[in-house]
C-alpha cells in the first residue's frame, strides 16, 4: 500500500491507495482509515457514500474492538441496501495470538450471521492483508457477473468492471 495525502486531515486518520491488476479489470482501492475512532463516525458517510466495499477491522487482542466493529456495521446498514456493498470483517493482529481475546470462531460466526466476508490478518507481518483485498475483488466480480446474467429493471450495477475502469472505493473502518 502506498500512503497518500488525506482529503480532510481533521476527518480521516490515514488515506491509502491499493491497485490490483486483473485480466478483466484494474481495481484501485481508495482506503480511508478511521482507526475506528468515534470522532470520525459523524463524517465518515461522506467518504463511504460511493463505496463498493468496506472493511470492518477489529483487534483480536481487544474484545471491545469487535463491539465497535458491530456498531460500524449498523452505521453501514443505515446507508446501504444489503447487496449494494461488500463488507468484510477483519480480525487484525494475529501476530498477537498469545494475547487473543476474540476467538477466530467468534469473529467467523459474527461474519456468517451478518453475511460478511471474514478473514484474520496481521498488518504488522503482512499476513493475509493482500488476501482480504483479493477476496473483496472476487466477491465484487461474482456479484457483477450474477447481475449481468439475471438483469432486473429494479437493480442497478454497483460496479462497472469494464477494462479501463480504474476506480473502486473502499472504506477501512
Amino acid at each position: 500500500m502506498t500512503s497518500g495525502s488525506s482529503c480532510q486531515p481533521w476527518a480521516v486518520s490515514s488515506f491509502f491507495t491499493y491497485t490490483h491488476n486483473l485480466e478483466s479489470a484494474t481495481v484501485k482501492f481508495e482506503i480511508w482509515d478511521t482507526a475506528g475512532q468515534e470522532k470520525y463516525q459523524s463524517v465518515c458517510h461522506l467518504y463511504y457514500r460511493n463505496a463498493h466495499a468496506a472493511l470492518l477491522v477489529y483487534d483480536i487482542a481487544k474484545k471491545e474492538t469487535l463491539k465497535k466493529a458491530k456498531l460500524w456495521l449498523e452505521e453501514l446498514e443505515k446507508k446501504f441496501l444489503p447487496d449494494e456493498i461488500v463488507i468484510a470483517l477483519v480480525g487484525n493482529k494475529t501476530d498477537l495470538a498469545a494475547e487473543r481475546e476474540v476467538t477466530t470462531e467468534e469473529g467467523a460466526e459474527f461474519a456468517r450471521t451478518n453475511g460478511l466476508l471474514f478473514m484474520e490478518t496481521s498488518a504488522k507481518s503482512n499476513h493475509q492483508v493482500n488476501d482480504i483485498f483479493m477476496a473483496i475483488v472476487q466477491e465484487l466480480l461474482r456479484r457483477e457477473k450474477e447481475k449481468a446474467s439475471a438483469p432486473s429493471p429494479h437493480e442497478r450495477s454497483t460496479i462497472d468492471l469494464k477494462e479501463g475502469t480504474p476506480k473502486r472505493r473502499c472504506c477501512w473502518l
